[in-house]
């Protein structure tokens, strides 16, 4: 249920985005058609990624959202303003006759509220797209997780959720709507504190204790390559459910990237499993994104083979850390101290686990 936790914050924790060589790749092809697009929030992390995606592709873009959450952004785009909510909610502002082209939408958590939202909208949106998650899915016992693998349709939580929000919408909208269901989202804008840790500890400290031998996977995906693929998705009207998951990498490398995105010299102690265990602490909250390879290997194990084959690129693992880096040490979170939200040990606490492996060592 953590992970499945810490999947749902990814999703829901900018203004324009540093051009990166992707991106630059992309202002060199003939732009598509302009198209209307209505996004759904817009201002948070995922929301501009997409925002912005569609604008450097000469869309026109009207954003839905209470005008709280970084109300400066994209000042030139159409604002619409409204509230998505269980106790009280106010649509009023999307009523009327007015058609789009597209609707992006993020919604997170109630499916209720995407029903009512892509109910209203049915008639005057010709594709609704929609930013789920791989919480959908019930079993990560096999590596290979694929689109058609069973989801959690009937059970409650975010997972539950996003998996009804998506069969509302298939339901509503045919063969007009698609799903991209992704991974832990980082990059640029990021609210969370997983890959944060790992990045705030080479840059804060000579020596940093690593879990198990290294080669234990993990797997994300780049803000800016989900926003690119959504963008292009609606220009094609690609319909369908698409897992959005980079290639598993070790873990070694992982924290190689962070290393080197950082600029540290920090040296590394790999640490064996069992014996993190007898310490008390947990993997992947505790050692954030760190999961033994026997246990749930299918949740870094997720395949993105379709969308691959449809066009879909992920950028370079070291791309997407160094600019998360570059995006944590110039906003509120250069004074992070750990654990946070749940997420990471104190330094004394990590301190103690060094002293006592190297004491074991040494027997």
């Amino acid at each position: 249920m953590r992970r499945r936790t810490f999947l749902a914050s990814s999703l829901a924790s900018a203004s324009a985005l540093a051009l990166t060589p992707a991106s630059r790749a992309v202002s060199r092809e003939a732009r598509p058609e302009p198209l209307r697009l209505l996004v759904l929030g817009g201002t948070n992390f995922v929301g501009p990624a997409i925002v912005d995606a569609a604008l450097s592709r000469g869309h026109r873009v009207t954003l839905f959202n209470r005008g709280i959450t970084r109300p400066e952004l994209f000042p030139n785009a159409e604002k619409l303003r409204g509230l998505r909510g269980t106790k009280r909610e106010d649509l009023s502002a999307l009523s009327g006759t007015r058609h789009w082209d597209a609707v992006v939408d993020v919604w997170p958590e109630q499916s209720a509220l995407v029903e009512s939202t892509a109910k209203l909208l049915v008639d005057r949106v010709s594709f609704y797209y929609f930013i789920s998650s791989i919480a959908v899915y019930r079993d990560y016992s096999r590596p290979g997780v694929k689109e058609t693998a069973e989801v959690r349709r009937n059970d409650p939580g975010y997972g539950g959720e996003k998996s009804r929000a998506e069969s509302i919408i298939g339901k509503l909208y045919a063969d007009r709507y698609g799903v991209a269901r992704c991974h832990s989202i980082f990059g640029p804008r990021d609210p969370g504190s997983t890959l944060h840790y790992w990045l705030r500890r080479f840059a804060a400290h000579n020596q940093v204790a690593a879990p198990g031998d290294g080669g234990d996977p993990i797997q994300f995906v780049d803000v800016r390559d989900v926003a690119l693929w959504v963008v292009q998705s609606i220009e094609r009207k690609l319909a369908g459910i698409y897992n959005m998951a980079s290639a598993p990498m070790p873990f070694r490398e992982f924290l190689a990237a962070c290393k080197s995105a950082v600029d540290s010299s920090a040296a590394l102690t790999w640490i064996e499993k069992d014996f993190i265990y007898q310490q008390g602490i947990r993997a992947f909250n505790e050692l954030p994104l760190w999961i033994p390879k026997e246990e749930d290997p299918g949740f870094f194990g997720i395949s993105s083979e379709k969308a691959q084959q449809a066009g879909m690129r992920f950028r370079p693992h070291q791309e997407t850390v160094a600019a998360a880096w570059n995006w944590y040490r110039s906003a509120f979170f250069k004074d992070t101290q750990f654990p946070h939200n749940g997420w990471g040990i104190s330094r004394q606490r990590e301190e103690r686990l060094l002293h006592a492996w190297q004491d074991q060592v040494l027997k």
